[in-house]
């Protein structure tokens, strides 16, 4: 069948404007004055494609993105311009549908941070579903991975030095399903494999139309992403052309994104931060993007460099995640002009230390906003008011139009009521942004409510202006500087030793990394293995490094439920001790207690015991146990 061609629509052809302005967010009187208009006439299109091409359209000759290799302010970055953006995109969504790919179909791409990356996933949502996997995976988790999105074209970095992304996809080659259409992307210093190569194939096509006609839905699913655990085995959440058209609007004003603004892209796009937060909403917006590395945040540079980054690309958005955060705060501007920077900015994917919150307060003047949510929401759903309080500790209100509850489950998992102000419970959700569910259907078990709240599996309160304060975790992931880390990954891993009879991983408090993940384990009788060989054992077979046990405490009996489970509740205490008994003696050096208890209000509270009766010598050591408890996210109590 001969395709016709579909030119995009174009700006004035019914896109509104941009906006030039958001109303104040101030507190939850503003988010109800919202809602007093309906959702419907807030949302132009239901298409996300149509939010991306009213941001190409804004101004074509506008930088879209500049990339960089080394987070050096003083490189000549690798500049495009939306026009060519688009062109690029749409070149990338024609040579899709030229390799079968259908409405239904899946590009799965693996790449770091690079121009090719944004092509691939506009194109991918022009043509059908886009999906980003961790390029850091091994092997067998990747087929797994394209076989589940039901893979019609595979995009991946060639041949390159540092990286192991081309090799670990030949490993498999053979294994792929046989219409799975292999792309390769040259960059870095790489090889160019002829025949494959995603660029000379795009070059092939159409950049000023798309040459097949698609009707979307709202209910399409646009978009896979990776949620509970980018490391192990990832669940793939989907995500609807609804949900994302959606935040493109409640995003940009909750946070306050304008077309004039300026943000650093350093969220990898296997996240759903990266994917939707640095990838369709600053281009939605016709905001410009700076890649400061292929890395991201992870490029050591970007730390010691990021104030003057911040100056040259005038960037207006100050944020990142909390291990990010926790380095610059110690890392002041010198001297750089910062002064494009908002007064607010935003913290998210683990808690964040409210004195860090508050330092860069008093350092830079802008209040660091712990946002809420996850891949099944679509990213944020709760952030604090950003022209009101930020009260450094919580995740603020709810979005517009969106529900988001403490409540007390009954024993089949149904809400059973609502809690009172300041009493905990289980956070579920519903609204637009809101997944459809799993690409896998067993994975859907249990998640939602008999009328469509989603489970978060976090514990929180609402205090009574509507600010949320999540206290703990219903769900045993270890989240390590952003990574969902599975217990279940290391403890399968280490029951393979042959001196392992039971095993529990945990997280343990870190002030860098927000938890480490550490295991207990009980040996077979008689054994010698030490902690130090079974961290060994486990950091050669665990896929990613971040999942690699710290540590590994060898218990004469594992302590365990009534129900015969290692008992992770005490397991995790004693793992928050240690942590903190740690970073205490250094600072304290004289005798004192730590025990970790739980808290209703709080989740959990840290009690430390001064051992010492002299009154001077007291406040001074209250002083240096405030300066070591400031770094950890928890309620403590000295005593």
């Amino acid at each position: 069948m001969t395709p016709h061609p579909c030119p995009p629509p174009q700006a004035g052809e019914g896109f509104p404007p941009l906006p030039e302005a958001h109303p104040p967010i101030r507190s939850l009187r503003d988010i109800e004055a919202l809602e007093r208009v309906p959702l419907e006439s807030r949302i132009f299109s239901w298409n996300v494609n149509d939010w991306i091409r009213r941001g190409w359209d804004r101004d074509p000759a506008k930088v879209a993105l500049h990339f960089l290799q080394h987070a050096d302010p003083d490189e000549t970055p690798d500049s495009v311009t939306y026009e060519e953006l688009r062109r690029r995109s749409t070149q990338a969504a024609n040579l899709f549908h030229s390799l079968g790919m259908g409405p239904a179909d899946a590009v799965l791409f693996l790449l770091p941070t690079l121009p090719q990356l944004y092509y691939t996933q506009f194109g991918g949502l022009a043509t059908g579903v886009a999906c980003c996997v961790n390029w850091m995976l091994k092997p067998a988790q990747v087929l797994d991975l394209v076989r589940s999105a039901g893979t019609r074209v595979l995009v991946v970095l060639g041949p390159t030095p540092g990286f192991e992304i081309w090799e670990n996809v030949q490993s498999i080659r053979d294994q792929l399903p046989p219409s799975v259409k292999l792309l390769s992307v040259q960059a870095l210093g790489g090889e160019k494999i002829p025949g494959s190569d995603f660029d000379t194939l795009c070059a092939g096509q159409p950049g000023d139309r798309l040459l097949f006609e698609r009707k979307v839905t709202p209910d399409d699913i646009a978009g896979y992403v990776h949620s509970g655990g980018t490391t192990g085995s990832p669940k793939l959440v989907k995500l609807t052309h609804r949900g994302f058209s959606f935040k493109c609007w409640a995003n940009a004003v909750i946070a306050d994104f304008l077309p004039d603004d300026a943000v650093f892209a350093t969220h990898p796009h296997f996240h759903i931060a990266g994917f939707f937060g640095r990838g369709i909403l600053p281009v939605a917006y016709g905001m410009t993007m700076v890649s400061p590395s292929p890395l991201g945040a992870r490029d050591r540079n970007f730390i010691t460099r990021h104030w003057k980054l911040v100056e040259k690309y005038r960037i207006t958005h100050f944020g990142g995640v909390p291990t990010t955060l926790s380095l610059l705060a110690k890392n002041p501007p010198k001297g750089e002009d910062i002064s494009r920077l908002k007064p607010h900015g935003t913290a998210g994917s683990a808690a964040l230390p409210a004195e860090i919150g508050r330092e860069f307060e008093r350092m830079i003047g802008i209040r660091t906003l712990l946002i809420y949510g996850s891949t099944e929401t679509t990213q944020s759903i709760c952030q604090p008011p950003r022209n009101g309080e930020p009260r450094y500790g919580s995740s603020g209100i709810r979005f517009p139009y969106s529900e988001v509850k403490a409540v007390k489950l009954d024993r089949d998992g149904e809400i059973e009521r609502e809690c009172a102000v300041g009493e905990p419970g289980v956070v579920v959700i519903k609204g637009p942004s809101v997944t459809p569910g799993y690409m896998n259907p067993k994975h859907n078990q249990g998640v939602f409510t008999r009328d469509g709240y989603f489970k978060s599996g976090d514990i929180g309160r609402f205090d009574a202006d509507g600010y949320l304060w999540i206290t703990g975790r219903v769900k045993d992931l270890i989240i390590r500087s952003g990574h969902n880390i599975e217990p279940a990954i290391i403890e399968d891993t280490l029951l393979k030793h042959p001196d392992v009879v039971l095993v529990a991983a945990v997280g343990k408090p870190d002030a860098y990394a927000g938890e480490l993940p550490i295991c207990y384990v009980q040996l077979v009788k008689g054994s010698g293995t030490s902690g130090e060989e079974l961290a060994a054992f486990a950091l050669e077979r665990i896929s990613e490094r971040a999942a690699a046990p710290r540590e590994v405490i060898v218990l004469e009996r594992m302590p365990l439920t009534d129900i015969e489970k290692p008992d992770k509740v005490k397991l995790r205490q004693d793992a928050a001790e240690r942590a903190y008994r740690a970073a205490l003696g250094e600072a304290l050096e004289t005798d004192f207690s730590v025990s970790v208890r739980p808290d209703e209000t709080h989740g959990t509270v840290v009690n430390i015991g001064l051992l010492t009766g002299d009154a001077a010598a007291r406040a001074g050591l209250e002083r240096r146990a405030h300066e070591v408890m400031k770094a950890y996210a928890v309620h403590y109590v000295i005593q």
